[in-house]
């Protein structure tokens, strides 16, 4: 199939974007459209590439408003641990089909995810149509007897079977150092290293977590993790979560192994986990900044745009310097970045890069007056400025339109009901 965007704004200029497959095939200001290709109309509207939500737990859409105003502990051991051990297949797959209609809605394209019951995710994604790497989730919460029974586990899942779609990719995922044991971290690295997977994990989330490794390994989280050799093995398939609370030393490790770090600023606020996310030392130092929402849970949306507007105002406030993280340099995070964290060519208006892009509508009152096309997008509008989303060469939404919407709101409310009664 191939798609011709006509005379839409690219970085202020009217161009033309020519889609054929899952790929851009052109982009310029002389572009001819192709006989067989469907027409979209770019007047009025400006492109720009998908965004890749590199941390998020899909499913927990389910959760969104649940357990809110509790410190991260007591949240996840009163609220949501609990609930979550009564999660099924028919749960995780409308969960995640609620996610993927709000990132539809919101102009992602791309998520990095990490949850359970994969088979249900991954038909989920499947279905509506969006990317995304799947992180098994691995906890065995430091016992010897857990960790044997888990690797079992691993080697025995059958990975094929959620690589439904070109569009699905695996990771494994141990959720943190708290609940993985050293033995499983270095096991798990070892796995994801043979089976060419990305390396997914909350990392150094909060203060308490540092200290508590501090007092039970005698270093810091990602010293930790230097200690047991999984930095230096991944390198760029590592994947830290969060990562808030950096040494030099652990920036300058991070830096020097070309990993990769998400910022979820939103839900670091929201659990008052911390908000000097140090953004421009671990780009000084060549570490890979992407951003995430994290779950719905703890940022309560899924919208790239409000994550990526707080991530910016956050550096502009702690560092008292209006001209810290702007909006360019935003919006490459919460783009190209998260792409190239997950292995992918995307996130980029580019000949050769994947089709998954979107289309903001300028008559939403946040681009008028249209004095700045992309601090528009980044400071002042919301997801309801996206008109039009393609992934992968497929338009999963037009004028706002997406199919089959109502059943997934249908669904995912009566699963929610389930869950939480």
């Amino acid at each position: 199939m191939s798609i011709f965007i006509e005379q839409v704004l690219v970085g202020g200029e009217p161009t033309d974007i020519l889609i054929q497959g899952n790929t851009i095939a052109g982009i310029g200001t002389q572009l001819q459209m192709p006989a067989n290709a469907l027409r979209l109309s770019g007047k009025g509207k400006a492109a720009f590439p998908a965004f890749a939500n590199a941390h998020t737990h899909a499913a927990m859409s389910l959760f969104r408003g649940y357990g809110d105003d509790n410190p991260l502990d007591i949240w996840l051991n009163n609220w949501i641990w609990p609930k979550e051990r009564q999660l099924d297949d028919d749960i995780v797959y409308w969960g995640t089909r609620l996610a993927c209609l709000e990132m539809v809605k919101s102009g992602t394209c791309c998520f990095n995810d990490m949850y359970f019951f994969l088979p249900a995710a991954a038909r989920a994604i499947h279905d509506s149509g969006l990317r995304a790497t799947l992180g098994l989730t691995v906890m065995d919460f430091h016992d010897p007897a857990t960790t044997r029974q888990k690797q079992a586990e691993i080697e025995q899942f059958d990975f094929d079977s959620i690589r439904l779609d070109s569009r699905i990719q695996m990771a494994i995922a141990p959720h943190a150092i708290y609940t993985v044991s050293g033995p499983m971290l270095q096991w798990c690295a070892n796995f994801s290293r043979q089976a060419g997977m990305r390396y997914h994990i909350h990392m150094s989330e909060t203060e308490k977590e540092v200290a508590d490794c501090q007092q039970a390994n005698g270093c810091r989280p990602y010293e930790y993790l230097h200690r047991l050799g999984i930095i230096e093995q991944l390198q760029d398939t590592f994947i830290g979560a969060h990562s808030l609370h950096l040494s030099k030393e652990e920036i300058e490790l991070l830096g020097r192994n070309r990993a990769n770090v998400v910022n979820n600023p939103n839900s670091n606020l929201k659990l008052a986990s911390g908000h000097a996310f140090p953004y421009s030392e671990l780009r000084q130092h060549g570490a890979n900044v992407a951003l995430g929402t994290d779950g719905c849970s703890s940022s309560n949306n899924l919208d790239m745009i409000e994550a990526a507007k707080t991530a910016s105002l956050l550096q502009k406030g702690w560092r008292h310097d209006p001209t810290v993280l702007p909006a360019a340099e935003t919006l490459a995070m919460a783009t190209q970045n998260g792409y190239r964290a997950m292995g992918l060519n995307g996130g980029v208006l580019e000949p050769g890069a994947l089709a998954d892009l979107f289309l903001v509508d300028l008559d939403n009152l946040a681009f008028v007056p249209n004095n700045n096309t992309l601090s528009n997008l980044i400071y002042a509008a919301h997801g309801d400025a996206v008109d039009t989303l393609i992934c992968d060469g497929q338009i999963l939404m037009q004028h706002r339109q997406v199919a089959d919407e109502d059943l997934v709101v249908q669904q995912a409310r009566q699963a929610a009901q389930r869950l939480l009664r």
